[in-house]
């Protein structure tokens, strides 16, 4: 018959929510092709949900409903529902994001919205396969100026497809400002880092402005400054800016703050030769293991970079450290600093772990899609 069955024990994970389904747990699967949505079933013969599948791949299954029925009504709720989330809980920004993959139980797909214009990033072919459909009910709901697709993670490739960029409804300005807690950001959606900001960091980014009074700040892949200009509306002395690309620096520079320092610099080479009078620093890097075996490589890059800063810092100063490796958890995150801490021969406390963003919702039944992880840092 044309459904998936598991082996026999095999779907507690299901029955406890966990939207994925991986080859192992797969008793007998149809020949189909990738993308195929199935209804999923115990060895007992107990529907357990219906969702997407891949055969070549690992993770082989992916749930994007636990109930029977239309599959296209299942998702047209789960999307006026993370809308509804979204207006209940955000209201000092006009960017957001409105999908936010398990954690809204659309595995796959992420949407964010930018002041009436909304960005898709389709990860998996069973979301591509559906890609007219998220289309049609985005703009029905939202009415959104225009859609454009930005679909270039290594997510893709790991389910056999290639990367896609461009318009996919009405008309995508070069650049566009939106607002966030009173501060104005220069966005560029075509040619900005993710979806065109990192919207992800927001709470964080609003912890920095209320520490950042009468400090020297250093921000270190600053991309267009977000953190910075959290920390000179904070009462900042000065804010350094530091980022390798030339066009995220541009951005950082179309915000006229006074005291602010753009620095077009590798931020490793950077730390190298500059000596240090800033008392508060925010090391908020791209992912340094995108997957599994790069693990090893990323946490000794984190104990580096971590180290470098601390050798440095003067005392009573504080420190943000970030990472959204995914294959980073917070205990081996935690640990890597421990070790740069060791090694730079400083005392450090922690004094906050990472806030989520409330636009980011993360499934109790899925805890891999807590990325982000934070570590402020009293450095004595």
């Amino acid at each position: 018959m044309n459904r998936a069955i598991l082996k026999k024990g095999r779907e507690k994970a299901l029955l406890r929510g966990h939207p994925w389904i991986f080859s192992g747990a797969i008793a007998s699967l149809p020949s189909v092709s990738p993308g195929t949505i199935l209804p999923i079933y115990s060895a007992e013969g107990q529907f357990l949900a219906q969702g997407y599948f891949n055969p070549g791949n690992s993770l082989v299954g992916r749930i994007l409903s636990f109930e029977e029925g239309e599959i296209k009504e299942s998702l047209k709720r789960k999307i006026v529902e993370a809308h509804a989330l979204r207006q209940q809980l955000i209201h000092t920004t006009n960017a957001y994001r409105l999908i936010n993959g398990e954690g809204d139980g659309i595995p796959g797909l992420i949407v964010d919205y930018y002041d009436g214009y909304l960005v898709f990033q389709i990860h998996t072919q069973g979301i591509e396969n559906l890609r007219s459909f998220f289309i049609e009910q985005f703009v029905q709901l939202m009415k959104p100026k225009g859609i454009y697709e930005k679909s270039v993670s290594p997510a893709r490739q790991e389910d056999g497809l290639k990367p896609v960029e461009g318009v996919l409804y009405g008309e995508i300005p070069e650049k566009i400002e939106i607002v966030e807690n009173g501060i104005k950001f220069a966005v560029s959606i075509p040619q900005g880092q993710k979806t065109g900001f990192f919207l992800d960091q927001r709470e964080m980014r609003a912890k920095i402005g209320e520490l950042a009074s009468g400090r020297k700040v250093l921000n270190c892949f600053a991309y267009s400054g977000g953190f910075s200009f959290y920390a000179l509306k904070g009462g900042a002395k000065e804010v350094t800016s530091v980022d390798s690309c030339p066009k995220a620096c541009q951005l950082a520079r179309e915000n006229p703050f006074p005291n602010h320092t753009v620095v077009q610099a590798d931020v490793f080479e950077f730390l190298d030769n500059t000596n240090f009078d800033w008392d508060l620093v925010v090391l908020d890097p791209p992912a340094f293991a995108k997957k599994k075996g790069n693990l090893e490589h990323a946490l000794k890059g984190y104990q580096k970079l971590n180290e470098k800063v601390l050798r440095k810092l003067p005392p009573r100063s504080l420190l943000l450290t970030c990472s959204c490796s995914h294959f980073v958890t917070d205990e081996l995150f935690q640990l890597a600093i421990f070790t740069a801490s060791r090694r730079a021969e400083r005392f450090v406390r922690i004094i906050g772990n990472h806030l989520l963003a409330p636009d980011h919702p993360i499934s109790i039944n899925h805890p891999e899609g807590a990325y982000l992880k934070s570590l402020l840092l009293f450095v004595e």
